[in-house]
């Protein structure tokens, strides 16, 4: 079988950088474009902004000003908060400050034709030093709070310590990019998250903004594995140092080579980081004379070919065996950085074992549809895997919440009416359960909350679902629901004037609700805190493009689809799509969760999390759209990341993944004794109402809660990403030709004999082949024949609920 990595883009970067530097591409007629650059630096010795210059205007990085976290500033943590110093000097660009014995030398200067920063720590004391944290607030404006300032503002979208080295970029919603480096190790990284609100006094929910990045040069253990080990202690008269620099990216797809060429370290560039069993896994390697091992998490190492490519750039093939994580670890002189690959289980074991997570972590009657969200897994399950008593306890057990949480007669929810998100996911559940059971009494209850839902939420004037005067129309994506409504009541309609008339209304209402949202060119509005909100992008995204693979006319399917490629693309900067680690790529960046899903405080980004699945949605709608492969990889690396959410080795379901280094977390660790299981609980239950445990949480995977808590918790949205898988992968198999007619498969595998394709599913329920070909060819896909024309981008076999373009 021909990999799919055959025909990927090579990207030979060469880089030389002064104070005025131009960027060539040996593989590409890239223009050259020259880089100048200036900074600001205050009399307090503050930077205000860097300006970076070149032929299509300037780049600005703005840096706080007035009470935000100003910096760079040098801090320290010892347990409890932060203490910060301010600066002293000044002369030549060079300031010092200090903090009891600990002096902290800061001077700005060129590192290599960039903007640096050359920081010295000494401990001039008679004690070691051992502080919890100590570095520097960079004071880079992360503070989205109001459109349109968000869409200049840098979202920290990668950080990353090695145990030689660090690295990472910022990036704004209009995708300008900024490397951070370091060639020497750094401890730790840390982000400073702002509080929200009281609930109740004197308890503090966590916000949805971000105060500071800081780079904590020591950082106390433990810490991950691929950070260093020994930066946690500076002995009497010891002093380090750091050159911490700020590389301009031209796009964010150089960023591993133009890290390599300015900084000289090695840097594993993965385009899929997925794969299944027994398939050849793929990456490149930036670097000088590297060594690579691949090893299993066993420790045993695989063999592995490793060819250069061109000067500088390598490429490493390796077969996976079997199901599991793979660590791939690059040495490079004094140099060695890590990623994770990772073989996935298969669709129909992870959505069973989503199935039995249903049962063993409560579905609750609460305020929250989250609480009962893994419906959609045991429905899902029943339908393509059917397990008759599993089915039957499951079914019965939403029976008995939904007459806990719905008026049954009027068809109408009974308590907080306003999360009218949380209709919209019943209605949604109900389909499921509809599509399975084939009661026609649950198609007609979705209807009916429909119905309510258009009456109380939809605004007449713009079409918008609205709650508490907000737009929320891409809260768990209202619009996605109703339209899942009108497809499914148009499939019973046939001559039944009634399901005719609901699937037309409930259509339109999701239409109208959907123009609203393009015509806002993104000024969206959602539930909580105002800022450049990762659901409110995502959902909208994935509305959009839904709503565009239903359209008939090319030129409404076109202006959908720009509608959708536009938020989709300014979500980037909220997403893993370079990080080399399969367990987090295609995660979105959510960090306000942990406290309301598992009782735990304070903020850490959880990614993936069950709504990563909104964005998987929208590039799954984007490839179908336009046939760009980069959308099909980018949802296919998101699945292996959801899957591993389920240990594939105990077939335990975890709730999300934290990817912050070290978080101080605290964490309820008793149930609420008011309630069990079957009682209504509503609200959110702060966790220091209850007995907690403090813990340091880093760098790894959270558990489920919803097994033990007998309160409002919120874990199972994780289930979302089981819908999406069943929705995108479960019964899907592509296949895409690249040029010079090589054909490569995603959830097959193909041979190619004369002009005849022959494609064979990866798992027996994948009844469904979409193709993208660029020439005609007779396919061969479970035992019936097509021949496809030029050009044909579609569903070539098997039923998909949307239409796309052939």
């Amino acid at each position: 079988m021909l990999t799919r990595h055959t025909m990927i883009e090579k990207i030979f970067l060469w880089l030389f950088i002064g104070m005025i530097g131009s960027i060539t591409c040996s593989a590409h007629p890239l223009i050259k474009r020259i880089k100048t650059w200036n900074w600001q630096i205050s009399n307090q010795g503050y930077l205000e902004q860097i300006v970076f210059k070149d032929r299509q205007g300037n780049d600005t990085i703005l840096f706080f000003k007035g009470n935000k976290t100003k910096g760079p500033a040098f801090y320290i943590n010892k347990g409890d908060k932060d203490i910060i110093a301010e600066w002293k000097g000044g002369k030549m660009k060079t300031f010092h400050a200090k903090i009891d014995d600990i002096v902290c030398h800061l001077r700005y200067e060129q590192w290599k034709g960039m903007p640096a920063l050359f920081i010295t720590l000494k401990n001039t004391g008679k004690q070691s030093f051992r502080p919890t944290k100590a570095g520097i607030k960079l004071g880079i404006d992360t503070y989205m709070d109001k459109y349109p300032n968000w869409l200049s503002k840098y979202f920290p979208t990668l950080m990353r310590n090695e145990k030689t080295h660090f690295f990472g970029y910022l990036q704004t919603p209009s995708r300008n990019t900024l490397g951070i480096v370091s060639t020497r190790p750094i401890a730790s990284w840390s982000i400073d998250y702002n509080l929200g609100y009281q609930d109740p006094a004197p308890h503090w929910f966590m916000g949805h903004r971000i105060e500071s990045l800081n780079i904590d040069l020591l950082n106390t253990l433990p810490l991950p594995d691929r950070h260093p080990q020994n930066l946690d202690e500076l002995k009497p008269g010891q002093f380090k140092r750091w050159i911490i620099a700020f590389i301009p990216i031209e796009k964010p797809e150089f960023f591993e080579a133009t890290v390599h060429q300015v900084a000289n370290f090695p840097m594993i560039q993965m385009q899929q980081s997925t794969f299944c069993p027994n398939e050849t896994a793929t990456f490149d390697v930036f670097a000088n004379k590297p060594q690579v091992d691949v090893c299993d998490d066993e420790g045993q190492p695989l063999n592995i070919n490793i060819k250069a490519i061109s000067k500088g750039i390598y490429r490493v093939k390796c077969k996976l065996p079997q199901v599991g994580l793979y660590k791939a670890t690059v040495y490079d002189g004094r140099y060695r950085s890590e990623g994770i690959l990772t073989a996935h289980a298969s669709y129909q074991w992870t959505l069973e074992q989503a199935r039995k997570a249903t049962l063993k972590y409560h579905q609750k009657a609460t305020s929250h549809a989250e609480s009962w969200y893994g419906f959609y897994s045991a429905f899902l399950a029943a339908k393509y895997f059917p397990d008759k008593e599993i089915d039957k306890t499951l079914s019965k057990r939403f029976d008995y919440l939904y007459n806990k949480l719905y008026d049954s007669i009027n068809v109408r929810p009974l308590y907080y009416q306003e999360r009218i998100q949380n209709t919209s996911t019943t209605i949604g559940i109900l389909i499921k359960k509809y599509h399975t059971e084939k009661q026609i009494k649950d198609i007609l209850h979705a209807s009916q909350l429909a119905d309510w839902l258009i009456n109380t939420s939809q605004r007449q004037k713009d079409g918008a679902y609205v709650s508490h005067q907000k737009v929320y129309t891409s809260v768990i994506y209202i619009a996605k629901s109703m339209l899942e409504l009108s497809i499914a009541e148009q499939e019973i309609a046939e001559k039944n004037t009634f399901w005719q008339n609901a699937a037309k209304r409930h259509y339109n209402s999701a239409k109208r609700a959907i123009d609203q949202l393009v015509a806002q060119q993104g000024n969206l509005e959602t539930e909580g805190e105002e800022t450049f909100e990762d659901g409110m992008l995502s959902c909208s995204a994935l509305q959009i493009g839904m709503l565009a693979l239903m359209q008939k006319d090319e030129r409404d399917r076109q202006h959908y689809t720009n509608a959708m490629l536009q938020l989709l693309q300014s979500h980037d900067c909220l997403t893993q799509l370079r990080v080399p680690d399969a367990r987090r790529r295609g995660g979105t960046m959510r960090y306000w969760e942990t406290q309301y899903d598992v009782q735990m405080l304070p903020n850490m980004i959880c990614s993936p999390h069950g709504w990563s699945a909104w964005r998987a949605y929208a590039t799954y709608y984007a490839y179908l759209l336009t046939g760009d492969e980069k959308w099909l990889l980018q949802t296919y690396n998101a699945m292996g990341a959801f899957i591993n959410l389920i240990d594939y080795k105990t077939g335990e379901l975890r709730w999300a993944f934290i990817v912050d280094p070290y978080i101080k977390a605290r964490q309820t660790c008793n149930a609420d004794p008011h309630y069990t299981v079957d009682s209504v609980s509503l609200g959110n239950p702060h966790p220091d109402l209850y007995k907690t445990r403090s813990f340091i949480i880093g760098e790894q995977y959270v558990n489920m809660v919803s097994d033990w808590q007998t309160v409002n918790t919120q874990d199972n949205d994780v289930h979302e990403i089981f819908k999406c898988i069943c929705e995108s992968m479960l019964t899907n198999a592509f296949v895409i030709e690249h040029p010079n007619e090589e054909y490569v498969g995603y959830n097959c595998k193909i041979n190619k004999i004369g002009h005849n394709l022959y494609v064979e599913a990866n798992e027996k329920q994948m009844i469904n082949l979409h193709c993208n070909f660029k020439n005609s060819i007779t396919v061969i896909f479970n035992g019936k024949t097509r021949q496809l024309p030029a050009h044909y981008l579609g569903w070539a076999f098997g039923e998909n609920r949307y239409s796309s373009k052939e």
